[in-house]
């Protein structure tokens, strides 16, 4: 049999692999070890056996991107029924639901939570458009305006920003608490792309003023309070950086090349890169108004670096963490949930599973290989 050379994501390929590619192992180990219940996403670094709406939605994007549209469909009907009280077209999605003090499982916290609802509309919209279904697209929509409604506040004209949920994040007359891993800028991009008569525009250019001004020693914090007087230390964190702002670097390395926002943001966080090129893995903790850090992050930061190192032109480095994560990542406990989410996203962009296009859209390997 001949072999066959194809050029995917800028990256060449022979047809010996794609027998490979077109499997995902590390999809199938975490469906088996994470999710229960014909659709749950179990967290059991939690000893109420809790779920969490981040979960499903991460949970939907990876089996789009896998192409296992079953899996999709139970974990999309899980969401919606214990969720969201049987339809996501009346409510958001609670964040997190579990056992209770009397044993019983329920929701804990019926606050939505906005960076797992963006990612649950844009993932719905993509399902539709990428399996032809109107019902996952129609879905999509309507969430995405309930986001825009109820999860967002107007600081001008043309700016907005994402309120971490609904509830308990206005802290005074135009004074809010922010989350700058909460905002990635492809998926606003998509919704601004494909619902122009919505303002998800004025988002974009909140969430890119959000993350940029958030981090002036090119460390993103965890959190961040706004202001009229512009972007501070959140009082409660201090300019942490850890295990929320890690998904700030994975975000934007992710961005495509041609995304104008991308040279910008890509310069804001060399410092970053600087500290994994000094310690060979990403620090667990940064101090962001001081650049100063400490501490060895797990595989799952590892994973998370790896398309921003790629996107600085530091691939040796990249490959070494790749490898890493590939050795030490526990992936058949229960109890790392987030560890292997972070790999999922990280391992599936380095191994060209998928990319995001300048319009926000998700491109899959499996489009036109894997038919």
């Amino acid at each position: 049999m001949k072999r066959l050379t194809i050029l995917l994501f800028g990256v060449v390929f022979s047809s010996q692999l794609w027998s490979q590619q077109c499997d995902w192992p590390l999809w199938d180990t975490f469906k088996t070890t994470y999710i229960q219940d014909s659709g749950r996403v179990l967290d059991g670094s939690d000893k109420r056996q809790i779920t969490t709406s981040e979960g499903q939605s991460y949970a939907l994007f990876f089996a789009l991107v896998a192409n296992d549209p079953d899996t999709f469909q139970q974990l999309f009907n899980w969401t919606q029924k214990h969720l969201a009280k049987g339809d996501l077209t009346a409510r958001l999605p609670a964040w997190l639901w579990g056992k209770d003090k009397q044993g019983r499982y329920t929701i804990l916290d019926d606050n939505s939570a906005s960076d797992s609802d963006l990612w649950i509309a844009y993932t719905l919209y993509e399902a539709g458009r990428l399996w032809n279904n109107d019902y996952y697209q129609n879905m999509g929509y309507l969430l995405a305006s309930r986001i825009l409604r109820e999860e967002t506040v107007k600081l001008s004209t043309d700016e907005r920003q994402l309120l971490p949920a609904p509830e308990g994040f206005v802290l005074g007359s135009n004074v809010y608490r922010l989350n700058p891993s909460y905002v990635p800028i492809q998926l606003i991009e998509k919704m601004a792309t494909v619902f122009t008569h919505q303002d998800w525009s004025a988002l974009r250019k909140g969430s890119e003023n959000l993350i940029i001004q958030s981090m002036p020693k090119g460390f993103s914090p965890d959190w961040v309070v706004y202001s009229s007087k512009g972007y501070a230390s959140d009082k409660k964190t201090k300019g942490k950086g850890s295990y929320n702002a890690i998904r700030t670097y994975l975000w934007a390395g992710m961005l495509a090349d041609d995304d104008p926002f991308k040279p910008k943001v890509l310069k804001k966080m060399q410092p970053m890169v600087a500290a994994n090129i000094r310690q060979g893995k990403p620090p667990q903790f940064v101090n962001s108004r001081n650049g100063t850090y400490k501490g060895q992050g797990s595989p799952g930061f590892s994973a998370s670096m790896l398309p921003l190192l790629v996107s600085s032109g530091k691939e040796e480095l990249a490959n070494n963490q790749y490898q890493l994560v590939e050795k030490t990542l526990r992936s058949l406990q229960d109890d790392y949930y987030y560890d292997n989410v972070l790999a999922l996203f990280g391992r599936g962009w380095y191994e060209n599973r998928y990319r995001f296009t300048s319009d926000g859209s998700l491109q899959t390997y499996w489009e036109t290989q894997c038919l």
